[in-house]
């Protein structure tokens, strides 16, 4: 049975981090596969699935257009971070391309997908040409001023940008399943082909637990597993932690208090798009709604879309951190708004941070906040000073006493597995 080891990977990282990590991970494997999704093995075929899922594939192509700043800053290039580096990792070891493209994923699927496609990419096109036609500039994934600014200038475009960018994260969380299989069955098939004893396959974070899973059912046997940090060296663990482990064991780790200004700003930065795209999304509507209004209406309407900028900011930070601890911005860094002594922030506490955030962006751009965070004890700025509250990153607790020697071999995990080598 050949070992398997899976390299977790965060797409838009660090590349000398993912190297250095990859490297480490992947040692005495017999050859190394990346996850690398290409659409079609024709082009032929690729305009088919295009043509069959026009709605998904608007909505995919704005996502990597969204992402693209993210890559060329982190990976100085337009590749995931672990296709970059596999061949330089690899040496003279074969690397393989594996995986399945999410809407080729789809032609297993009943024709009733196709007609519901189609008839919401009418329903959006017929109603918004303009904003649909600014969406599809994207496929050459070169147009992002064109998208950015299709974004902020045209009607409605935002709330339209919305629907595609739904519609593209939801077809890639229903095939994640699919695609774990796939690229399991390559590597079954590539291994039997090739007789490797030990392969390394490198793959995004959100497919771990799903490829520990089903592993043994492709005659894998699995060994350890990498879970990647962002900008940072990641970790290697159990199989079998990756499948105990839920996301409701994660805590805020103190300890991190004042170290974590950078996934801050990077936090901040992702909560302000968000705030914008709400803002614009709703203003728009209001103002098709202004459109039809007379007299008095336009007054309210105006109104209206005055007091949605204005409270939409305060109202976004207090809810997120009062009832979840974190903002978006927040939760996809691992960070948590927690007080001095751990415990969870209040809406009171919130309601007093997010009262002096103005203060903290005197004179321009977070600066005066920037400052005093990096000179007090817990990274505080000014707001989390007056509600006693701090930053911290969230960290995974798991009980690996408990779990190393667990039998899982209906999971294809291989306890006694060497954790240093293959």
């Amino acid at each position: 049975m050949t070992t398997l080891r899976i390299f977790g990977t965060i797409h838009a990282n660090t590349r000398r981090i993912v190297e250095d990590d990859l490297r480490e991970f992947a040692s005495g494997a017999d050859a190394i596969a990346v996850e690398q999704p290409r659409l079609g093995g024709t082009a032929r075929s690729a305009l088919g699935s295009v043509c069959r899922y026009p709605l998904f594939f608007v909505g995919l192509q704005l996502l990597f257009v969204l992402q693209m700043p993210l890559y060329v800053l982190c990976n100085r290039d337009l590749w995931s971070a672990e296709f970059l580096v596999a061949r330089t990792v690899a040496g003279k070891r074969p690397v393989h391309e594996v995986d399945r493209h999410p809407l080729d994923v789809l032609s297993d699927r009943s024709p009733g997908w196709i007609v519901g496609n189609w008839l919401a990419f009418l329903v959006v096109a017929v109603v918004f040409p303009i904003e649909t036609l600014v969406a599809a500039l994207s496929l050459a994934a070169v147009a992002y001023g064109s998208v950015v600014a299709g974004i902020f200038l045209s009607d409605i475009a935002g709330s339209v940008v919305l629907i595609y960018l739904g519609a593209g994260y939801l077809l890639i969380r229903r095939t994640l399943e699919a695609r774990n299989e796939a690229m399991l069955a390559e590597v079954a098939a590539l291994a039997t082909a090739n007789d490797y004893d030990r392969v390394c396959l490198a793959t995004g974070y959100k497919h771990l637990p799903g490829m520990v899973e089903h592993a043994s059912g492709h005659g894998l046997l699995t060994a350890d597993v990498f879970e990647p940090h962002w900008r940072a060296s990641g970790e290697v663990l159990e199989s079998e932690a990756v499948l105990d482990r839920d996301d409701s064991d994660a805590r805020p780790n103190m300890e991190t208090a004042g170290t974590v200004l950078r996934r801050r700003a990077a936090a901040t930065g992702i909560d302000w798009l968000v705030i914008a795209l709400l803002a614009f999304s709703a203003s728009a509507l209001l103002a098709g709604l202004d459109a039809d209004a007379s007299g008095g209406g336009d007054a309210v309407i105006g109104g209206l879309i005055l007091l949605w900028w204005l409270l939409l900011p305060p109202t976004y930070f207090v809810v997120g951190e009062a009832t979840y601890g974190r903002t978006v911005g927040k939760s996809l860094l691992d960070l948590d708004v927690v007080r001095i002594d751990g415990s969870p922030c209040t809406l009171g506490d919130a309601i007093v941070r997010t009262a002096l955030l103005p203060l903290d962006f005197l004179p321009a751009g977070y600066c005066l906040g920037a400052i005093i965070a990096s000179t007090t004890d817990y990274g505080q700025r000014l707001g989390d000073i007056a509600a006693g509250t701090t930053v911290v990153k969230r960290e995974r607790v798991t009980d690996s006493a408990a779990s190393s020697r667990r039998s899982r071999s209906s999971s294809g995990v291989d306890p006694d597995a060497n954790r240093t080598s293959i």
